[in-house]
C-alpha cells in the first residue's frame, strides 16, 4: 500500500487514475490545481507523485523543478498529451523520473507505477524496521520486544501504515480511510477490534502499548519504541 499524490485538473482523468490505483490497494490524494498540488507534494509524505503537464496555477514541469530544488526525493511520473522528443526531454530535465503520454494503456500505466514505487523509500522492501519494531512483508510477521508474532492481513496493514508515518497521529476516521478504504460502511468498531487483537499479541503487562492513543489526536506508534534500546 503506497500513498500516491495525483495532480490532475481533468476530473474524469483524475477519477479514472484514482480508481486504477485504489484497485491496486494504494491510498490516493487528488489535487486539481498546480499551486495547491505543489504545497501538498512538499508538505505531505507521499511515496509517488503523478503530475499532469498542463495545470492551472503551476504547470507540471514547474512543480517538479521546484520540488527537486527543495531536495524532494520521491519519484514523479509526468502525464501529458505532448509526445515529441523535445517535450519528453523537458519533462525529464525538470526532474521527472518517467513520462507517459495520454491516452495510455492501463497495463503500461500500472507497470510504470510499480517500477517507480520500487525506487520510493522502502515501499517494496521485504522488511521494514522502525526503532524496536520490525515487519516482515513475506511472512506477515511483526517482531517486537524480542518476540515474533503472526499478524492477520488487516493487522499487518494497520501497523505497516503507522510505521510508514511513525511520528504522526491519525484519527480513527483517517485510519479507516487509509486501511479500510475499499470497504463500505465500516465503522470505528472495526478499528477498535483490530487494535485490540493487535495489542493482545504484542503488548506486555505493565509496559506502554505499542500503539499510543491520545484523546483528541488519535493513534500512532509509541515514541518510546521508535528509539532503539
Amino acid at each position: 500500500m503506497a500513498k500516491i499524490l495525483v495532480i490532475e485538473d481533468d476530473a474524469m482523468m483524475a477519477s479514472a487514475i484514482s480508481e486504477i490505483l485504489e484497485a491496486d490497494g494504494h491510498v490516493v490524494t487528488v489535487v486539481y490545481d498546480g499551486s495547491a498540488g505543489f504545497n501538498s507534494l512538499k508538505n505531505e509524505g507521499f511515496d509517488l507523485a503523478i503530475i499532469d503537464w498542463q495545470l492551472p496555477g503551476l504547470e507540471g514541469p514547474e512543480i517538479c523543478a521546484r520540488y527537486r530544488i527543495k531536495n524532494g526525493k520521491i519519484p514523479v511520473l509526468m502525464l501529458t498529451q505532448k509526445s515529441n522528443v523535445v517535450d519528453k526531454a523537458t519533462g525529464l530535465e525538470c526532474g521527472a523520473d518517467d513520462y507517459l503520454t495520454k491516452p495510455f494503456d492501463l497495463r503500461e500505466f500500472r507497470a510504470r507505477v510499480k517500477a517507480l514505487l520500487r525506487r520510493s523509500s522502502g515501499y517494496f522492501e521485504e522488511k521494514r524496521e522502525v526503532g524496536q519494531v520490525s515487519l516482515d512483508r513475506a511472512e506477515k510477521t511483526l517482531t517486537f520486544a524480542g518476540r515474533r508474532v503472526q499478524l492477520l492481513p488487516r493487522e499487518f496493514e494497520l501497523i505497516e501504515f503507522l510505521m510508514r508515518h511513525p511520528h504522526t497521529f491519525f484519527t480513527a476516521e483517517s485510519l479507516l480511510d487509509h486501511v479500510w478504504k475499499s470497504e463500505a460502511n465500516v465503522g470505528e468498531q472495526a478499528l477498535r477490534t483490530c487494535l485490540s487483537r493487535l495489542r493482545s499479541k504484542v503488548d506486555e503487562p505493565g509496559k506502554p502499548s505499542l500503539i499510543e492513543t491520545v484523546k483528541g489526536f488519535g493513534y500512532k506508534i509509541s515514541e518510546i519504541y521508535l528509539k532503539n534500546p
